[in-house]
């Protein structure tokens, strides 16, 4: 029987397979360079998956093969051997079933303990007073006119905002709407919006864990560069790093957190509205935020310019660079696909407009460069396993590189 049949008889891999063969569990004989399983074999195979079963290590299997191959169990010191193996291994479970019985009921005390998901808050907060001179036309750069405003407790909660050139944009329950915006999302690669549930479902913990490692990066950047409390924007199109770090920054901060997509948008602010710091919410494109010009301290790109990139093969890094005083600064992680060609043009089959050749880290400091803002620093935090799949849309196989970044806006 070759590797493949026999493999797929007792349901494994060919690896596992191979595995035992150099462990010296599983001994075949060779045909022309290739192995042959026989009965033997395949009794071995049996004797290993059931010793498995009974949560024997490799090397305790091993030992109760070669026990069993040298005496074939004629031997009483030998069976007494094998004998007080086995009973160890008993005793080692029910301890482990005692520990497990134990932790099975703190784990229900826990999901017990687990707390109700809390009524709307009676308080809506929305945008602080002190963001309201920071409310700009984003076309002519003036103060907006505001009218029919809503004022609680030191936050602007609804009112409409324009401009006598014809912009418009909304204030309702505490979120700034810009006449262009989505309901939904535009960003196709993930079907929930909820990007704590899409990390789960879509990515592997290997992809997860790089992530995390890249949002640490971010975080000591902007505690190094930020020395006094400032602005940072974040959006469109964002993870997850403000909804892990932001209670770590100074509580002084005003947030900004922009994205297309209106559910987006007020899935944020349910995470983030009941906190002691000031976060405006914006649903609308980033070009067309009413901000006032050289006001934010930190342009914080958490997958933002990647996911631009893939909705629409550009991202605004023009009026982010207008938008960043002379001493504003951008950090952010970066997904590299040049170790995974076939990956990328993947994300055709749902993005037909989409062109591979701008998702790359040529292109991002290209870019940045063009719109006066510089690369300082570029960090590899690692690569996604190629035995895995770490996105639904990868090529089995390829590997996707993990990059975090610091750039600053270039004085002119």
């Amino acid at each position: 029987m070759k590797i493949g049949e026999f493999a797929k008889k007792f349901n494994t891999n060919i690896s596992t397979v191979r595995y035992y063969v150099n462990h010296g569990l599983i001994v075949p004989s060779k045909k022309s360079e290739h192995f042959d399983f026989d009965k033997g074999c395949a009794k071995d195979m049996e004797t290993i998956l059931r010793y498995k079963h009974y949560y024997f290590s490799i090397e305790e299997i091993q030992l109760l093969l070669f026990l069993e191959r040298t005496s074939r169990f004629k031997d009483d010191v030998i069976l007494d051997l094998c004998a007080g193996i086995m009973e160890k291994k008993k005793s080692e479970l029910i301890k482990e079933r005692r520990n497990l019985d134990e932790s099975i009921t703190k784990l229900q005390a826990e999901i017990e303990m687990l707390p109700d998901v809390p009524e709307a808050a009676n308080f809506i907060k929305g945008i602080p007073f002190s963001f309201i001179p920071n409310l700009y036309c984003p076309h002519c750069q003036v103060p907006l006119k505001l009218d029919s405003a809503s004022i609680s407790d030191g936050y602007l909660v609804s009112g409409e905002l324009w401009c006598s050139c014809g912009y418009k944009s909304t204030i309702k329950d505490g979120i700034l709407l810009c006449e262009k915006h989505y309901e939904d999302t535009p960003f196709k690669s993930f079907k929930n919006i909820e990007s704590i549930i899409c990390m789960l479902e879509d990515f592997s913990s290997t992809y997860r864990m790089l992530v995390e490692k890249s949002y640490i990066y971010i975080h000591n950047k902007i505690e190094k560069h930020l020395k006094e409390p400032g602005l940072i924007l974040s959006g469109p199109f964002q993870f997850n790093f403000l909804l892990s770090f932001i209670e770590r920054l100074d509580k002084k901060n005003t947030y900004v957190i922009v994205d297309p997509s209106k559910r987006r948008i007020e899935k944020m602010w349910k995470y983030l509205n009941e906190l002691s710091c000031d976060i405006v919410f914006i649903a609308g494109d980033l070009s067309d935020v009413p901000i006032r010009n050289s006001s934010v301290d930190v342009y914080l790109d958490d997958y933002s310019v990647t996911n631009s990139l893939f909705t629409f093969n550009t991202f605004s890094a023009e009026k982010i660079s207008e938008l960043l005083k002379r001493s504003g600064i951008v950090t952010g992680v970066f997904g590299s696909y040049k170790k995974a060609p076939k990956s990328l043009t993947s994300f055709r089959d749902i993005q037909p407009d989409f062109e591979p050749k701008v998702m790359t880290l040529n292109n991002l400091k290209y870019c940045w460069h063009q719109s006066g803002i510089g690369m300082k620093e570029v960090k590899s935090i690692g690569f996604t396993s190629s035995s895995e799949k770490d996105y639904s849309h990868d090529v089995p196989g390829e590997q996707l590189e993990i990059v975090a970044y610091f750039a600053e806006k270039e004085k002119r």
